[in-house]
């Protein structure tokens, strides 16, 4: 847990402000780049990227929006896939395609590697989806993905709120403009940890590594009491791998 001094504490409450990422108590609490879970993510998809490999964003959308995202140049090919056709206009990708369907249009054994950042929670039917994966991959070829755990609270609110609240409320809650995205629906059929290990095995996959992180409680720096509460949450999910199953992402490699 947090120990934090009793006259900053009463400082932020009594303000009861948004809190960004240049403030002293984020920076004081959060500055570490162990808690930025984009940079680790990215980190380990470049694990399995070579310059000479042919590479799927799944669900590329118009592009990442982050400093650590893979880009064109860094494989012999980066495809970016989505059903939103804003990705026509991803600039980060050699080729963009939109997807309808269940079905992938790409040929067996294409891909030496695929990635999905935040899309899979999306997926209204997920062994169609990852039997597709499995499919277009090569040999030895792995799909990285990070998606929410539906036993943490956000994912927990999430669930029990229709989706015009989503749209209403997700990006003030980070501290966004209200037209800074767009939710997807979401629907959390392959949001646990049992849950990507079972459907992954099913699916054929040889392989199957998860971890479970928890960082910056993003979606409570509306306000600094939320934030400091979340605060309180991640230290103590982050003190012992028995709260693990509590954390807030699912980070797993499929290799296949």
């Amino acid at each position: 847990m947090p120990r934090i001094p009793a006259k900053q504490a009463c400082s932020e409450r009594s303000m009861g402000r948004m809190i960004k990422s240049g403030d002293p108590i984020f920076q004081k609490y959060y500055g570490d780049p162990k808690y930025e879970l984009t940079l680790k993510f990215y980190t380990l998809v470049r694990r399995y990227l070579t310059p000479g490999s042919r590479v799927l964003n799944l669900g590329a959308g118009s592009g990442d929006g982050t400093p650590w995202g893979i880009r064109r140049g860094e494989a012999t090919e980066l495809v970016g896939a989505d059903v939103d056709a804003a990705v026509m206009e991803n600039k980060d990708v050699d080729r963009a395609i939109l997807l309808s369907g269940d079905t992938l249009p790409f040929d067996d054994e294409t891909f030496d590697l695929a990635f999905s950042d935040y899309v899979v929670e999306h997926v209204e039917r997920p062994e169609v989806f990852l039997r597709e994966v499995y499919r277009v991959l090569k040999p030895g070829g792995a799909y990285v993905f990070r998606t929410p755990n539906q036993y943490h609270y956000v994912a927990l609110v999430a669930r029990a709120t229709p989706h015009w609240f989503h749209k209403l409320v997700a990006n003030r809650m980070r501290g966004l403009a209200a037209e800074a995205y767009e939710p997807f629906p979401t629907y959390y059929r392959m949001n646990t940890r049992g849950e990507v290990h079972r459907l992954a095995v099913s699916c054929g996959f040889s392989r199957v590594d998860i971890e479970m992180l928890e960082g910056f409680p993003a979606y409570l720096m509306f306000n600094s009491l939320p934030f400091l509460a979340g605060m309180a949450y991640e230290r103590l999910v982050n003190s012992s791998q028995s709260l693990g199953s509590l954390r807030a992402n699912i980070v797993a490699v499929l290799v296949r």
